[in-house]
């Protein structure tokens, strides 16, 4: 399976779950080196040591000691020691499950509705920065336990991770993928887009589309988006320059007209408050995955 094209392809990983609704399990290893990969399974890693560079579906980012990744089924990752790291202990906690095999548990059950939507997130990719201790030591019981008692701890943990305060999203929600609870016009409206957003895009035209004047427009596109629509154009761009950075096939200021950017300005503005780095930095940042 061809996620991003070029020189950086994920491939498929069977996870082993041996006859159980879930694994977990410590790994050590003195280099973090996994390929690109993705699986079924959603999965949560807890870095008990070392860091790095992780890549996670097109977001590239970094990983320490006390930081908790929650990755979606079939979202393609890797995770890059640093060199000075090769030949230091690289430890981690690893939690995977696929939900299906709950069945209609998450999302039939009232008291786990909140499980079921940070599960459904988790396809963005999460993380929480310098988690709590008391996370890696539920992990740890986790671990250890077994039987029915282990879906309890299981079920815990999950319930603790999505109470923290500090769990957030790797990047800005992916845009292309953003859960709409809109009118049928404003749905048709975000399809257009994400087909057409490398188009010179006049908002007047997408109104039109909708039957509606501008403004009518935009105040029904964010009301049920949370979005204006140009920082919706604005963000879909921004992904599909991310994926075209990896490749790395074309210089940035091509990129950021092939995707529809006006100006080289107006890309570097709006990569840099999505991404939280310059294009520039982006391509640096994500070689490592793509030169080792």
């Amino acid at each position: 399976m061809d996620w991003l094209g070029g020189s950086l392809k994920a491939t498929a990983e069977n996870v082993d779950r041996m006859d159980r609704s879930f694994t977990a399990y410590e790994f050590q290893s003195k280099e973090f080196e996994h390929p690109y990969h993705f699986h079924h399974e959603t999965e949560l890693v807890f870095i008990t040591k070392g860091h790095g560079h992780v890549l996670i579906g097109n977001t590239a980012s970094y990983f320490e000691a006390g930081d908790i990744f929650f990755i979606g089924s079939d979202i393609p990752h890797r995770f890059h020691c640093e060199a000075e790291q090769k030949h230091s202990p690289l430890n981690s906690y690893i939690l995977q499950f696929n939900p299906c095999c709950f069945g209609s548990l998450f999302t039939n059950t009232p008291e786990l509705t909140r499980i079921a939507r940070m599960i459904s997130h988790s396809k963005h990719g999460l993380v929480i920065r310098k988690a709590p201790k008391q996370l890696f030591q539920l992990m740890r019981s986790l671990i250890e336990s077994s039987g029915v008692n282990s879906i309890i701890k299981f079920l815990q943990l999950l319930a603790e991770v999505d109470k923290s305060t500090q769990l957030e999203f790797i990047s800005a929600q992916p845009n292309s993928e953003v859960e709409v609870l809109a009118t049928t016009k404003i749905h048709a409206s975000i399809e257009w887009i994400n087909e057409n957003y490398h188009r010179d895009i006049n908002l007047e035209d997408i109104a039109l589309r909708t039957s509606m004047n501008k403004n009518a427009f935009c105040r029904a596109f964010k009301s049920q988006t949370g979005n204006s629509p140009m920082n919706y154009i604005n963000n879909v761009r921004v992904e599909a320059a991310s994926t075209l950075l990896l490749e790395g096939k074309q210089g940035i200021a091509d990129i950021g007209f092939t995707v529809g950017f006006p100006t080289v300005s107006s890309f570097n503005r709006n990569f840099k408050q999505l991404k939280g780095v310059s294009p520039g930095m982006y391509r640096k940042m994500t070689s490592v995955f793509t030169d080792s």
